[in-house]
């Protein structure tokens, strides 16, 4: 009678353990699975946020370039409504 309560208790602590073994390898298979995923959105992320900055330097240097001739403009506009004379601007490279 103690031989097959020993013999019931070893099936049962064996099975015990490949319960345990197969749950940790399933743990660490999620955990693999999820990491990748989780590395793939960030690459993803990664890329967009390269292209936000990427259209951002664009939309500044289109900002400045208009910047650049509004402030023309205006000078062109204060030049004709003042009664200054118009300045000119020297040129270099020429002779006399």
């Amino acid at each position: 009678m103690a031989d097959s309560s020993n013999n019931s208790n070893g099936q049962n602590g064996s099975a015990r353990w490949a319960g345990v073994v197969v749950t940790v390898v399933l743990a660490a298979g999620a955990m693999t699975v999820q990491w990748g995923v989780v590395t793939t959105k960030l690459q993803q992320v990664e890329k967009r946020l390269d292209e936000f900055i990427g259209e951002a330097r664009s939309i500044r240097a289109q900002y400045a370039e208009m910047e650049r001739k509004i402030w023309f403009l205006e000078g062109k506009l204060s030049g004709l409504t003042s009664n200054a004379p118009r300045q000119t601007v020297p040129t270099t490279g020429g002779g006399p």
